[in-house]
């Protein structure tokens, strides 16, 4: 087993509230366990969910704690039994950890472990916004030599969310119709990109111009920009018929209109809740249309292995929007909180 002395800088978290809540902190460098890595951080993404468990819609964050879930990096030591990996490696890490030993740990999908709730990165423990972060080994990935870092490290949660999302849970086929609300945001790019590469006709629902332009350079054949997110009607009257599927990345504001906006016998597919509020469905909505709604969580190991390839390969890419330091969290924080940027931020740490 291999180790990292000293102390590190990271961004912490010791009680829920508004960005300024974010603070500077020196903290002992982790050790890694057995079937553990410690990887050194160098990009860090930063999404929607990460501003949820700041403010404390999920109580069920430990505190304090670093947050974090999207990290890309160079392994700087590992814990004893560890074969898959070695210091020096090039990795990318995924969000959850189950059991490791289910069936559904064991194909790949620890996000839904079946012996106990799946572990979230820089929620259940620390994650990284920080220089060093210890995950289990088996969710480290090995990147292919052509991936960057900045892009690695938001492919699980944009390029790995956005695929199983479509593919696996809403079965898009080629020449299908899907809608995508939040269509400008990091999760909604990608979504368009992989739709269209599918031989999807994408229609992206945002509530302002400013992100319209971004989602028709990544793939949109249509935009429906309506600031109260109302697109059924709008989405019918330019296509001529409804959605076969509807990717719902906003969640309580947009899923009813989801719901009208697709076909009988249509899907919808509820990927994301920024607000985090809950939201009521009449029983009509779904038995007089036949609707599928369906969740999603995340990718597996063999999804992100697949969609890497083609990132190395260039049938995809990952839309790294900004790149800013980590020691500006707490700004990144407030811009995205007032709908300021668009597409997706990564914090730099250690690129090198």
């Amino acid at each position: 087993m291999t180790t990292v002395d000293g102390d590190m800088f990271a961004i912490r978290l010791t009680e829920f509230g508004p960005p300024g809540v974010l603070h500077e902190e020196r903290v002992p460098v982790p050790e890694p366990g057995p079937g553990q890595v410690l990887i050194e951080v160098a990009y860090c993404g930063v999404c929607r969910h990460d501003l949820l468990t700041r403010s404390g819609a999920f109580p069920r964050a430990r505190l304090p704690l670093t947050l974090g879930h999207q990290v890309s990096g160079h392994v700087a030591a590992v814990g004893a039994g560890v074969g898959q990996h070695a210091v020096g490696d090039r990795v990318m890490t995924m969000i959850y950890t189950g059991c490791g030993e289910c069936p559904q740990c064991s194909a790949g999908a620890e996000a839904l472990c079946s012996v106990r709730t799946a572990k979230f990165l820089g929620e259940d423990h620390d994650g990284g916004y920080a220089e060093y972060v210890v995950v289990q080994a088996r969710t480290a990935i090995g990147l292919p030599s052509q991936v960057g870092l900045a892009e690695a490290a938001i492919a699980t949660c944009t390029l790995g969310t956005a695929y199983h999302a479509l593919i696996g849970r809403g079965e898009l086929r080629e020449g299908q119709l899907v809608a995508i609300t939040g269509a400008s945001g990091g999760v909604g790019l990608h979504a368009i990109s992989i739709a269209a590469a599918a031989g999807a006709t994408v229609v992206g629902v945002v509530s302002s111009e400013r992100g319209a332009e971004r989602a028709r350079e990544m793939g949109a054949h249509e935009i429906v920009v309506d600031e109260q997110r109302r697109f059924a009607k709008e989405l019918r009257s330019r296509t001529g018929r409804q959605a076969d599927l509807a990717l719902d990345i906003v969640g309580a504001p947009t899923l009813r209109e989801s719901m009208h906006a697709v076909r009988p016998g249509g899907r919808v597919v509820v990927l994301g809740n920024v607000e985090g509020k809950e939201v009521s469905i009449p029983p009509a909505y779904l038995i007089l249309k036949e609707i599928s709604l369906v969740g999603t969580k995340s990718c597996s190991t063999h999804e992100m292995a697949r969609l890497l390839d083609d990132l190395a390969c260039g049938r995809l890419t990952a839309d790294v929007t900004e790149i800013v330091p980590l020691a500006e969290a707490a700004s990144v924080h407030r811009r995205m909180e007032s709908g300021e940027n668009v597409g997706r931020v990564v914090l730099e740490v250690r690129p090198s």
